[in-house]
């Protein structure tokens, strides 16, 4: 008996919604997605996640993943949202609208790109692009800046180097068209970019001031392209992104780049869609701001990314106790910007434990910071903080707390030295946790991969036991996948052959409608969350898997995703029984 999808009824309007996007293993793509997935539970809504690829993307093996996007629509979403910026990209607004209309009749939001005749959600494009270029010329006298525009068809690129232009114009910089090279918004890019620059036009290195590119990843493209060259940055050339992926603020230097809020992008984004569905009114047009991000490589020192002022001599001449009660709400403050809300597990006042626990040492009670910073690090274990993120909170504190040991030189010193102290303890200590974390997960993924291959021998059905087993473990709670009858025929029947639900249900093989996968009965009891990916070998569709999460770990979800093509075409040699 073929499986059809249950209709949606009335009740039922707000709680289902598509995000389709490009990649789960994109940085900017995971937030947008962490922000639709917040914004959708404010709504009410559960969300299946659809992770296809870019349109027209040259590379065969991605391209073969889009026909997943023809699997949603109004048998079984209440309404869709769409990142353009990444799906449609190479297509440009005007192309990529009739790619649309085959969801007529679903409410549809576009993100990060307007969309003629549907309401969309995007950033201030043109003021991040044109501020970061700005801060270059007037912050650090740069003139001569060369550019990595984004491909060439994308709304969002054309803003930005429109914007690049623009600053150059103002301040009155003629532009010379060699500074300019096309990327993809890809590290690759940026890198070709610099030989391009460098060993196709003749450009020497010492004539230009600056790079500034139209992303982060072309930007950290272009840095390790400059270091392979001997050069360094900031002090041979400046460097600057757009997005402000956790890549930017890990890379060394630090990335200055604009911030552009790429979770509420996505939590906006399913609040208006809901609003839609509900037929209440919709912008046809929500800004977002975006915001400059100074780090080291454009050459800005620590105190001045921070945006901290430094006035010491408003405490001079105070005694130690009366300086940091005079500015404890500050260092609080800054303590709390630079752990960012991922400390809580330290429990609520831990900034106040640390800061009186510094003033302790720096009356003399030797190691007392050191023994509460290690114990809130202890605290904080579980929820893995990065150590950069760490190492701003140590900053922060330093730049807070210097103004209340002006003029006193025995204190700055044992300042001074207890955050050194605790800076060595935080690398030792990053450095262990993430060890041990890489290897336990590499060592439970690899369990995992080696128990699939031993199973995929036996048949679909162990194969099904296997991933009962062992997929909750990884934040899946459940999971369908359906192999066409076909391979490389979308159009082909499909039947299941592997599953599992809550409680260790195993899936039995059925003919199976694929856009029906998401009413699959062992996804009705699992979370809020579904991930639809296609299972692509090499450029050749073989089926589609529904996965239903409760965390998403990108990196295994893409390996899982060809461990399953691997297990298709596998299984797809042995004879079907029954």
């Amino acid at each position: 008996m073929r499986f059809e999808p249950r209709a949606n009824s009335a009740t039922d309007a707000t709680k289902s919604l598509a995000l389709l996007i490009d990649a789960l293993d994109d940085e900017y793509e995971q937030n947008v997605v962490a922000g639709a997935l917040a914004g959708a539970r404010e709504a009410g809504a559960t969300v299946l996640c659809v992770a296809g690829g870019s349109l027209e993307d040259p590379a065969a093996d991605r391209a073969a993943r889009n026909f997943v996007f023809d699997l949603v629509g109004a048998k079984n979403v209440s309404g869709i949202l769409v990142l353009s910026s990444s799906v449609g990209s190479a297509l440009g607004p005007a192309r990529f609208r009739p790619w649309l209309e085959r969801y007529a009749g679903v409410p549809l939001v576009s993100i990060g790109v307007p969309i003629a005749g549907y309401p969309s959600v995007q950033v201030d494009n043109a003021f991040g692009a044109r501020a970061v270029v700005t801060h270059l010329i007037r912050d650090h006298g740069k003139r001569r800046i060369a550019y990595i525009r984004g491909p060439r068809g994308s709304s969002e690129a054309d803003v930005r180097l429109e914007a690049y232009r623009s600053a150059l114009e103002l301040e009155g910089i003629e532009l010379d068209p060699r500074w300019i090279v096309d990327g993809d918004f890809t590290r690759p890019s940026g890198s070709r970019a610099v030989a391009v620059w460098f060993d196709e036009r003749g450009i020497k290195p010492d004539s230009l001031d600056a790079i500034a590119a139209a992303n982060d990843y072309m930007a950290l493209g272009a840095i390790e392209e400059l270091g392979k060259r001997g050069l360094r940055v900031p002090e041979h050339l400046a460097v600057v992104g757009f997005d402000d992926v956790d890549s930017a603020r890990l890379a060394r230097p630090a990335l200055t780049t604009v911030r552009q809020p790429t979770e509420m992008l996505g939590r906006c984004a399913a609040r208006a869609v809901a609003s839609k569905i509900n037929q209440r009114p919709v912008e046809e047009s929500g800004l977002l701001p975006t915001e400059l991000v100074p780090r080291t490589s454009c050459g800005c020192s620590s105190s001045f990314a921070s945006g901290v002022s430094l006035n010491v001599s408003q405490n001079a001449g105070r005694g130690l106790q009366a300086s940091f009660v005079s500015r404890r709400q500050i260092i609080v403050a800054e303590l709390a910007r630079a752990a960012r809300g991922r400390l809580g597990a330290a429990g609520p006042g831990w900034e106040t434990r640390l800061i009186d626990a510094l003033l302790n040492e720096l009356r003399g009670m030797r190691a007392s910071f050191t023994r509460e910073f290690e114990r809130i690090l202890r605290q904080v274990e579980r929820s893995r903080p990065d150590a950069d993120l760490i190492q701003e909170v140590l900053s922060g504190l330093r730049l807070q707390s210097l103004p209340c040991v002006a003029g006193d030189a025995i204190a700055r010193d044992r300042l001074e030295e207890a955050l050194h102290d605790a800076r060595v303890f935080a690398c030792a200590f990053g450095n262990e946790a993430l060890a041990s974390r890489i290897r336990h997960e590499r060592d439970r993924s690899n369990a995992f991969q080696r128990a699939l291959r031993s199973a995929m021998i036996t048949g679909a059905a162990e194969v099904s036991r296997v991933c009962a087993a062992a997929l909750p473990e990884f934040g899946i709670e459940a999971c369908v996948v359906a192999a066409l009858s076909q391979p490389g025929n979308v159009k082909s029947e499909a039947r299941v052959v592997i599953g599992f639900g809550p409680g260790g249900k195993l899936a039995s093989s059925e003919p199976i409608a694929l856009d029906a996968l998401p009413s699959h009965e062992l996804l009705e009891r699992s979370g809020r969350t579904q991930l639809l990916l296609p299972i692509v070998h090499g450029a050749e569709p073989r089926g589609v898997a529904l996965i239903s999460i409760v965390s998403l770990d990108a990196t295994f979800v893409e390996d899982l995703r060809n461990a399953f093509a691997a297990a298709l075409v596998v299984l797809a040699m042995k004879p079907r029984s029954g």
